[in-house]
């Protein structure tokens, strides 16, 4: 798994900006994963994302079929950080995808996760913020070394890490 990552504050400076930059990032990666908070600053990114992927507001996982759009044909799982599922049937919960079952060794046989397992990629962006190509994928101990994630870094490194920021918007 690699994991890009669009800058959340675009949609709050630039709404149309960062809807291209959602779909140019879905086309340049051919991401099989699109992982959201559902909202923040004042953003709705559940509504914003629905713009750019409509199959999210007809979509229900609960018909049991796969995800599927023909503007994003490698997309299948639209996950969202918030907590119900109003208004949001094409799309899966986070919580749902991080359930403890202690099978992960069955699931990765012949897999194991090292330092040099890539894990971040780069998006070289234009002026506007809108991914015009993919850069370079960082491996494990280079998004440490870099402190790319400072909470990701702090688990690692078992210290203490406060993330700012709470709130709940309707």
């Amino acid at each position: 798994m690699v994991l890009y990552s669009l800058d959340p504050a675009l949609a709050v400076k630039d709404p149309v900006a960062s809807k291209k930059a959602l779909e140019a990032a879905l086309e340049l990666t051919k991401a099989n994963v699109l992982l959201s908070q559902e909202a923040g600053s004042d953003v709705n990114y559940v509504r914003l994302a629905a713009e750019v992927i409509p199959e999210l507001r007809i979509f229900d996982f609960a018909k049991g079929v796969p995800f599927v759009t023909p503007r994003f044909p490698h997309l299948r799982f639209p996950i969202h950080t918030g907590f119900d599922q109003d208004d949001k049937a094409g799309w899966l919960l986070l919580r749902h995808m991080i359930v403890p079952s202690n099978n992960l060794d069955t699931h990765m046989v012949g897999s194991s996760v090292t330092d040099s397992t890539p894990l971040a990629g780069e998006l070289v962006l234009d002026k506007a913020g809108v991914p015009v190509k993919l850069g370079k994928t960082l491996t494990n101990k280079q998004v440490v070394e870099k402190k790319l994630w400072p909470t990701y870094v702090s688990v690692l490194e078992k210290k203490y890490h406060e993330v700012d920021g709470i709130g709940v918007i309707f």
